[in-house]
C-alpha cells in the first residue's frame, strides 16, 4: 500500500459532475464577458455572432445548473464542486435573464 492512500480517512472523492458544473460555469463567464465586450464595441453586422455567442453561454449555464443538480444526487461523493457549480451557475444565469429581458 502506498503512502497517498494508506494515510485517507476514507476514499470519498469530489463529484466528477460539480467539477464539470464548476468548469461550464467559467465557461459561460468568459463567452458573457466576451458577447459584453463585443457588444461594447460592436462594428456594423456584428450583431447575429454576439447573440450566438450569448445563446451558447446560457445553453452551458443551464446544462451546468443540471450536471450540479445531478452530483447533489451521488451517494458516498463530496458535494463541494456542486454546491460551487450550482451558485456559479444561477449567478451568471441571472445575468443572462437581465440580458435577455433588458435587449442590452
Amino acid at each position: 500500500m502506498d503512502k497517498k492512500t494508506s494515510l485517507r480517512i476514507n476514499n470519498r472523492t469530489e463529484t466528477t459532475f460539480g467539477i464539470i458544473s464548476v468548469c461550464l460555469a467559467v465557461f459561460s463567464i468568459l463567452l458573457f464577458i466576451s458577447a459584453v465586450y463585443q457588444a461594447a464595441y460592436m462594428l456594423d453586422g456584428r450583431e447575429i455572432v454576439i447573440g450566438f455567442i450569448e445563446l451558447f453561454a446560457m445553453i452551458a449555464c443551464l446544462v451546468g445548473f443540471l450536471f450540479g443538480i445531478v452530483g447533489e444526487t451521488r451517494v458516498d461523493k463530496f458535494k463541494n464542486t456542486a454546491h460551487i457549480g450550482i451558485a456559479m451557475n444561477v449567478l451568471i444565469g441571472i445575468f443572462h435573464i437581465i440580458v435577455l429581458f433588458k435587449g442590452y
